[in-house]
């Protein structure tokens, strides 16, 4: 993404910042003086004790958004996506608003105005795209926005570049001609880049010896080139670009992380981790006064595992088994049911009978929430498998599955969980969700979690 290009992006954001905070002042004027009247609520506060929701709101809103794609494709998103968007973004706005208001003790003036906020505050937002829109269009048929394109490659990639992009992106470009490379020299098609008035050189045969040194002589005048790459060797990752000293280096990576939802993720991990753990410390009182009393033993069972990238890092769980357990282990690798690195038997005789409960209610895991709140795991993520176990994984299909942070719950245990036989199977549905990761599909997990959990789906 070029200079231009970030900034048509961040300028939209810079006013959808603004303008929530204006929409904000706008909804307390409106409550506060009457203009829309609610007879049955009485006066609010001063608009300085609004102040931090403001604070909120003006820099997270815009950031929301752009988690959930509302500002791309700024010319061709349906206005009903957009409005998607806007809904979901608002939905985790009003989750931190909330947070934010219990654990900093911070009172919510007026929910009135809130509400208000709320039912406004889409309409602006889609009033700034239409406006936005028009004004970009005009630019763009003007030829004052952006860079002219050229086109050089053979007819047939040519054609299927042009059919590849959006009308939106089409416009973006300003293709102002294009050149076969079989059918002209060099020379020739140079000159008609200069001549078209060309700031940007697209090659879309990068394989044609026919380009010869074509795109260097273009960077040499001065001119934008891109140069078309399906793959590298075989890469298909998303590619961008690194500076390190002096070196330019060129980055691959499958599954690209965003700062801002990443962020947001370890935010709401730690959130999550200290609510369920005040919310279930009766619970686990209770649990760990029946381990010590139906079977001897420590209260806890610890383990090494692996996390992202195969760091290894202890794991805590409430024991559910006997105490000898792991010295069992041998006896049993013979009866496992699970085809891979795995181990897994329907009814390990090692498990205690209120270990059995535990397991199946899931409630054993319930100490993992030590390393959600250390940072080792996450609520939502591939269940980290022990150290020796995955030292027995081969496939390097399967160890993408070590890309991303280890969680309590992922598809794995909504979807089939111990019913699932084949490690093949369990490391599809990984990869399903690290290829599809967001934080509206990890609300999805951890809703479907509970019903699970609560069914024993699958669960032993």
């Amino acid at each position: 993404m070029n200079r231009k290009q970030e900034i048509s992006k961040d300028l939209p954001m810079i006013l959808d910042g603004l303008m929530v905070g204006v929409c904000l002042w706008v909804c307390y004027l409106l409550r506060s003086t009457g203009i829309i009247r609610l007879d049955r609520l009485g006066e609010i506060p001063s608009f300085s004790s609004t102040l931090w929701i403001l604070a909120l709101i003006i820099p997270f809103t815009p950031l929301l958004l752009d988690l959930h794609g509302y500002y791309e494709q700024p010319l061709s998103q349906p206005l009903e996506k957009l409005l998607i968007k806007i809904v979901k973004a608002g939905f985790w706005l009003i989750l931190l608003i909330s947070a934010a208001s219990i654990f900093g003790r911070l009172e919510i003036p007026s929910r009135s105005v809130l509400i208000l906020f709320l039912i406004l505050t889409p309409g602006f937002l889609i009033l700034r795209v239409r406006m936005m829109r028009k004004l970009l269009i005009h630019f763009y048929n003007q030829g004052n926005f952006g860079e002219q394109s050229f086109l050089v490659g053979n007819d047939a990639d040519c054609e299927a570049f042009l059919l590849g992009i959006s009308p939106s992106e089409l416009m973006e470009l300003q293709i102002v001609g294009m050149m076969d490379l079989a059918k002209h020299d060099p020379q020739t098609i140079l000159q008609n880049i200069r001549e078209k008035i060309a700031g940007r050189v697209i090659f879309v045969s990068s394989k044609s010896a026919a380009n010869n040194d074509l795109p260097l002589t273009c960077e040499i005048e001065g001119l934008d080139v891109w140069i078309l790459s399906e793959n590298i060797n075989g890469i298909t990752s998303t590619p961008s670009f690194e500076q390190v000293g002096k070196n330019r280096m060129l980055s691959f990576c499958k599954s690209p992380i965003d700062f801002w939802q990443q962020f947001i993720k370890r935010i709401l991990d730690v959130c999550g981790a200290m609510i369920g753990a005040v919310v279930l410390s009766p619970i686990c009182l209770i649990i760990a006064i029946t381990i010590k009393c139906t079977s001897p033993g420590p209260i806890f069972f610890s383990q090494v595992r692996s996390g992202r990238r195969g760091k290894r890092f202890t794991i805590y769980k409430f024991r559910s088994m006997v105490a000898n357990a792991p010295e069992l282990h041998a006896d049993l690798s013979k009866q496992n049911e699970m085809e891979g690195p795995v181990f897994k038997i329907k009814k390990d005789p090692r498990v205690t009978r209120f270990g059995a409960f535990l397991r199946h209610t899931s409630l054993d895991e319930v100490p993992q929430l030590i390393n959600v709140l250390r940072g080792e795991m996450s609520i939502v993520g591939p269940t980290p498998l022990p150290d020796y176990e995955t030292k027995l994984i081969e496939k390097s299909t399967h160890r993408r599955r070590l890309s991303v942070k280890p969680g309590l719950t992922c598809l794995w245990q909504i979807q089939g969980r111990s019913s699932i036989k084949s490690f093949d199977d369990w490391v599809q549905l990984d990869l399903e969700y690290i290829d599809k990761a967001s934080l509206f599909l990890d609300l999805w997990i951890i809703l479907r979690t509970i019903p699970a959990v609560l069914l024993r789906k699958g669960a032993r």
